[in-house]
């Protein structure tokens, strides 16, 4: 184990991430988990569980940062293979110290990295993960004691208790070969559903799941319109994030899948607030405030985003990225740690849509679509992508007067015709955009503005991705 702090390049606003072998490895694995393990110590917290996704090269990491958490005295409840919402769940439900959940998410297979969760499952914050990352590796002069832990049976008992037998409808699933393939059968399952299922075994993909990227739903999509399925559900890698197909194969934007969960709550409790991202669509804040509903913005990025939501005592929130993440007065009579779940969300749209008598299609079809982008992202290096995205804002700002800009996440114009949002990734070296307009003609213009803004700046690349056609309502896999 080395002497020395981590990397830089490794450490994100969130969590830990970067290359296997040549930015991780067993040794910075082992020093990752001494500087949580003496984190912890430093809070009197003596416990910790720690879980992996099913990545090549999780077991070898997954064992080697369990050892310097041994070693820096904090005694060990070992999860194995397990969604990132499950190791949450346990954290909180057991009163443990924190977690640490091997994983890379999304990101390439030859990516891997660590998730790091504090008492009651709240992600910690980029000041504290730097302050794990300076830690310098020490020896506890007593070494912690390890415990094997079944995590997935006492998460999986709750979810049945809490949406029990309501259903007996065909659903198509994707886990993507990742660990929702260990709960989100047998979650959906126990609620009456017929399963048909895809990539329903986890192991190391040539691929990592995305449950946003269309490609990677088209298998699925023609499942669901073989079996008759009402519904199409697919998970990343390590479970908290999730992505929805119709009953006809059609893909949603996840924000459009936060409104339509967002319902059941605002019906039980006009007024209440919904957490957003400044990426959402015009057309959900507007759904949401049409059905009573309070819409507040938030900045990029689920650690931020979960600790908004515990500091307002917020019921409901989701972002963009398909991160879906719920509080205590979304499930009433139960306890909630404000955790981003993906096999919970499909569980909690099951419900409602049998319940309803509806289908996912005519739900989202109360939504008034606009011509919207997908999440572009262009290659930007690290230490020039925050202003970049400032100087776009400014950008637009002077060229619209009556614009207004919010500079808490980036930068968020709303002019005349649509907004944009521009801002620096919080996990790898790009330049996020997003951009909306009230119609394609004035897309295209804001598109056109948008080339010319970026081409005074030589370090941004992947421009073309601004002249593909906007995404309007549903998209067609089929």
């Amino acid at each position: 184990m080395s002497s020395a702090e981590l990397p830089a390049d490794i450490v994100r606003a969130y969590d830990i991430r970067g290359t296997v072998p040549e930015q991780i490895d067993e040794s910075v694995a082992r020093q990752v988990g001494n500087g949580v393990g003496q984190w912890l110590a430093r809070s009197e917290a003596e416990t910790v569980v720690v879980g992996r996704d099913a990545r090549e090269s999780s077991p070898a990491l997954y064992e080697s940062a369990i050892q310097g958490l041994l070693g820096a005295g904090i005694d060990v409840f070992s999860a194995g293979l397990s969604p990132t919402p499950v190791i949450g769940w346990a954290v909180d439900q057991l009163g443990l110290g924190g977690g640490l959940i091997v994983t890379a998410s999304h990101n390439p297979p030859e990516y891997n990295g660590f998730k790091l969760l504090a008492a009651q499952a709240q992600p910690l914050l980029p000041d504290e993960i730097l302050e794990i990352a300076r830690t310098r590796p020490a020896q506890s002069a007593a070494v912690g004691e390890r415990h094997e832990l079944d995590a997935s049976s006492p998460y999986l008992e709750l979810l049945h208790q809490r949406f029990g037998h309501e259903t007996e409808l065909n659903v198509a699933i994707d886990p993507g070969s990742g660990t929702t393939a260990l709960t989100a059968p047998a979650a959906l399952t126990s609620m009456g559903a017929r399963v048909h299922a895809i990539r329903a075994t986890p192991r190391a993909a040539a691929v990592a799941a995305d449950p946003q990227e269309p490609s990677q739903l088209r298998e699925l999509a023609g499942v669901v319109t073989a079996v008759n399925a009402v519904l199409g559900i697919a998970w990343d890698g390590d479970g908290d994030r999730i992505g929805v197909l119709d009953h006809l194969g059609r893909r949603y934007e996840a924000d459009w899948l936060t409104a339509v969960l967002a319902r059941p709550l605002l019906a039980r409790q006009p007024g209440a607030e919904v957490l957003l991202d400044m990426k959402t669509s015009s057309s959900v804040i507007d759904d949401i405030r049409r059905r009573g509903g309070a819409a507040i913005s938030s900045r990029t990025g689920y650690s931020f985003f979960r600790r908004t939501m515990r500091e307002r005592q917020m019921s409901f929130g989701g972002e963009t990225s398909g991160h879906i993440m719920f509080g205590p007065e979304y499930r009433p009579g139960e306890h909630a740690p404000w955790i981003d779940d993906g096999v919970y969300a499909a569980c909690a749209l099951l419900s409602y849509l049998s319940e309803r008598g509806r289908t996912l299609a005519e739900e989202m079809a109360e939504i008034e679509p606009r011509p919207i982008s997908p999440e572009l992202r262009l290659p930007c290096p690290d230490d020039q992508k925050a202003s970049v995205a400032a100087q776009i804002g400014d950008w637009f700002a002077e060229r619209h007067r009556d614009s207004q800009i919010d500079r808490s996440d980036g930068a968020r114009v709303t002019i005349a015709d649509g907004w944009l949002h521009a801002r620096a990734s919080n996990t790898a070296p790009v330049l996020s955009l997003r951009f909306e307009a009230v119609n394609e003609a004035a897309y295209r213009r804001i598109a056109e503005q948008l080339h010319s803004a970026l081409s005074q700046h030589a370090s941004v690349s992947g421009t073309d991705q601004l002249d593909e056609p906007p995404i309007i309502g549903p998209q067609s896999l089929i």
